[in-house]
């Protein structure tokens, strides 16, 4: 996440990017989006380290409550946090990996890599390092 700057002039401070802070005591709510920033890569991250061990437990059944709470994870992306430019473009992608996670463990190996290149996009989409392969 990119560090905001801070523009003071004639009593008046603002971002270079993103929303304005338009008063001086309002600086704490650029303290606070970088911490919601790290708690949601936490939370982004742990959610997709379950999927990723799906997708690599071959002969593992999930429960259908995780994959329920998976499926409303990935609802909760699409539609509240990937931007709505984007939503057209990796809309199918969400689609695609609601339905493999309803099938496991019953999916053939050629769908599994597909499951780990539309996990890697969802990572590039929403800024999050991935830290291995």
């Amino acid at each position: 996440m990119p560090d905001l700057k801070i523009v003071e002039g004639d009593g008046k401070t603002g971002q270079e990017k993103g929303t304005a802070i338009r008063d001086l005591r309002d600086r704490y709510l650029v303290a606070e989006e970088q911490s919601l920033g790290r708690l949601f890569i936490g939370y982004f991250n742990n959610k997709m380290a379950v999927i990723v061990f799906l997708i690599q437990a071959q002969r593992h059944k999930p429960d259908a409550k995780v994959v329920s709470s998976l499926s409303l994870f990935l609802d909760d992306l699409f539609h509240h946090i990937l931007d709505g430019s984007k939503q057209g473009r990796y809309r199918r992608v969400f689609l695609w990996l609601k339905r493999f996670l309803l099938k496991l463990p019953n999916v053939r190996s050629d769908q599994r890599r597909r499951a780990a290149h539309f996990i890697q996009d969802l990572y590039d989409v929403f800024g999050v390092h991935l830290n291995s392969n």
